[in-house]
């Protein structure tokens, strides 16, 4: 099954009582995690100044050199094999806990962890690539993949090319890559590029680095997301050997776990920094907010002060309870559909909570920490988490394209016919539902859900079947407002099964209640705007503006 609970919801039926079991790390993977957490702790405190790094000074070699000696580039390959054997969960916390102190940090490890030797070791038989992976791994050489080209991230094939030598031993690679997460001090780079007289097949070509014909044009300089050292790349007839090679033809992009290679690194380049800095930024809000007073009167009295706080606190605990879902004790296989959400939710959610900081502490979320610190005030980098987490939105695929993708695919499956079309089965009424621990407003919101989720299966169904696929693929508007339906029904389903069954949480009610309400106000426009095609006027704008045409009002 590719898909669990949104294969269900897509389709108009909340799956609940699958939702009833909530996610729990087992003790043994917790302190495992807690370990990994601590030890990292102490390699930060010792080689890491994160407003350095954020105010242009290179990562230090021996931050990285600590990281790999500390086993932080094998988080999760086994033990036996030289890493720290951590399940995908402790691993997301070890990722979350570095960008908690510097998300360039977070992004170098997660980056290498992710896309590096360990990830590719578990997909290959034994053979020269292999060992040359494995040399890699043991010698804590930090790795890079180069996917991204000039042209955009979003295009299916690769300007780049592979062309067989006249010899037949290996492939010469030309072309260029931007936008290269650890690009500029990786030593073993996985290059993608479309292989001569293939059919447009595209390979993976793994460059040991340094090596003739292999340029860093330059590192780039973001508006955030500062000091992680990512670079652009030029290659000139460099030569990879066909046993370092995935061959063309062999579909190693949909077989596993290269099909989930992209999904798990979204959730720990993306996912994991946003919820570090929606964490940070609800500390910093409550500690601001603690220490003003407007008019005599205590800041945090006020009501619109109130909604901001507790919608922040909400929000960090509805990212935090997809992460949960998606990830502890699930396979990538099972949970895919419900992984690629993931970065949408985080990213989104934590930029509200960074816009709602840099709002609730007015000139001082506008100011830089440095600024703050020479004139003696906590130098709490709100602006910067604000700069990083709109980095974030963009990185991983730009928000709305990808809410396009995901969308596409999950209508996809009302075109295949068969039961898939036209599921059967008895979708239970809200008053059959067990309810747990919920409070009666909290009940209100599941009874809210339930229609919800069947109001989705309806539009979807009559979307697909009014609309050829390739018209409705053309209209992107809406696609991207049934994906930010489907994300929030998704995520007001495991915030409200959480608060059901987790004891010992003793905020719950309140959280999910403040959550499910937002989501419900969030969700309104989105009706709208599935229902209804976007207006010819904003196409006949578009081409005349990028025409050329004159337009007195726009111009001055």
């Amino acid at each position: 099954m590719t898909s669990t609970i949104l294969r269900e919801m897509i389709h108009g039926r909340l799956p609940w009582e699958e939702l009833r079991s909530v996610p729990r790390q087992s003790p043994a993977d917790r302190l495992a995690g807690d370990e990994a957490v601590a030890l990292l702790e102490k390699v930060l405190d010792e080689h890491l100044d994160a407003l350095a790094l954020d105010h242009g000074e290179r990562m230090p070699d021996a931050l990285v050199r600590a990281l790999t000696d500390g086993g932080f580039l094998a988080m999760s390959l086994p033990r036996q094999d030289g890493g720290l054997g951590l399940s995908e969960y402790s691993a997301f916390r070890v990722y979350e806990a570095a960008a908690h102190r510097s998300p360039a940090v977070g992004m170098l490890l997660s980056a290498h962890n992710s896309m590096g030797p360990g990830t590719y070791l578990r997909a290959l038989p034994e053979g020269p690539l292999r060992t040359l992976l494995a040399k890699h791994l043991a010698a804590g050489s930090l790795s890079a993949i180069a996917s991204t080209e000039p042209e955009g991230a979003a295009n299916s094939d690769r300007s780049a090319g592979a062309r067989r030598t006249e010899d037949g031993t290996g492939y010469l690679l030309n072309g260029e890559k931007v936008f290269i997460s650890n690009g500029s001090r990786a030593r073993l780079v996985a290059v993608t590029a479309t292989v001569e007289d293939s059919g447009g097949q595209v390979g993976l070509f793994f460059v040991e680095v340094p090596t003739p014909g292999f340029e860093v044009v330059a590192e780039h300089e973001y508006m955030g997301l500062r000091g992680a050292p990512s670079a652009h790349l030029r290659m000139t007839d460099v030569f990879v050997p066909v046993e370092h090679t995935v061959s063309a033809h062999a579909e190693w992009r949909s077989a596993s776990p290269f099909a989930e290679l992209h999904t798990v690194a979204r959730i720990y380049l993306i996912s994991a920094p946003s919820m570090a800095i929606a964490r940070r930024c609800l500390d910093w809000s409550r500690s601001f907010v603690a220490g003003r007073r407007v008019d005599g009167r205590p800041l945090a009295d006020y009501e619109a002060v109130q909604r901001m706080i507790a919608a922040s606190a909400a929000d960090v605990y509805a990212m935090d309870s997809a992460v949960r879902r998606a990830l502890i004790g699930t396979e990538a296989t099972e949970s895919q559909w419900e992984r690629d959400a993931l970065k949408n939710i985080t990213s989104l959610s934590g930029w509200r909570v960074a816009d709602r900081a840099v709002s609730l502490c007015a000139a001082q979320g506008f100011e830089t920490a440095r600024s703050k610190a020479a004139r003696g005030v906590p130098a709490y980098p709100v602006e910067q988490a604000q700069r990083d987490l709109r980095g974030l939105r963009i990185g991983g695929g730009v928000d709305f394209n990808l809410d396009r993708v995901l969308a596409a695919r999950m209508l996809a499956t009302y075109y295949r016919g068969g039961p898939e079309r036209n599921p059967g089965g008895e979708r239970p009424t809200p008053d059959a539902l067990e309810t747990g621990a919920l409070s009666e407003a909290n009940r209100d919101h599941l009874t809210a859900l339930v229609q919800d989720v069947r109001r989705l299966g309806e539009v979807c169904a009559e979307l697909t079947g009014s609309t050829p696929a390739p018209e409705l693929l053309a209209r992107q508007e809406t696609l991207i407002a049934v994906n930010r339906i489907v994300t929030e029904l998704f995520t007001t389903a495991v915030v409200l099964a959480r608060a059901a069954w987790s004891d010992d949480e003793p905020q719950a009610q309140d959280l999910a209640a403040v959550h499910c309400h937002g989501a419900r106000r969030r969700l309104t426009p989105l009706w709208d705007q599935v229902s209804q095609q976007l207006p010819e006027a904003y196409g006949r704008l578009s081409r005349a503006w990028m025409s050329g045409a004159p337009t007195d009002l726009l111009t001055p």
